[in-house]
């Protein structure tokens, strides 16, 4: 079977584009990984709007990439947090499913970072070089 003509080759993605420019303004190898998953799975999982323009959607990446470049550890645990919950979508405990908008979010990310603070008190993405 034929593969569609509309679908880019391998690794020609716009999450594996927006990796190699990430790469290529100096984002740390793992921080620009992440951020490739995170942009990936907005559009195959098909996040919220806000979401899909916060992964990337919109202008290219620049504002995720000039973000990530700023403050890497924060923008690390905050695209952990939305693979984990799958945009938004998924209680990362019990596996309830609710709004991107829903005010139970605050909570449970209180919740996990204060878990996430036990686990691993420092954050193995702490720099761009």
């Amino acid at each position: 079977m034929n593969e569609p003509s509309d679908f880019p080759a391998p690794g020609c993605w716009p999450w594996d584009d927006w990796q190699r420019f990430a790469l290529e303004r100096g984002l740390a190898a793992d921080l620009a990984s992440l951020g490739r998953a995170v942009m990936r799975e907005a559009d195959q999982h098909c996040w919220c709007w806000r979401l899909m323009a916060e992964c990337g959607w919109g202008d290219a990446g620049r504002a995720m990439l000039a973000r990530a470049l700023k403050h890497p550890a924060r923008t690390a645990a905050r695209w952990q947090w939305l693979l984990t919950t799958d945009g938004l979508r998924s209680d990362p405990w019990e596996r309830d499913e609710h709004y991107p908008d829903s005010p139970r979010w605050k909570s449970m990310r209180a919740k996990w970072n204060r878990e996430q603070q036990r686990e691993a008190p420092s954050s193995p993405i702490t720099s761009n070089k």
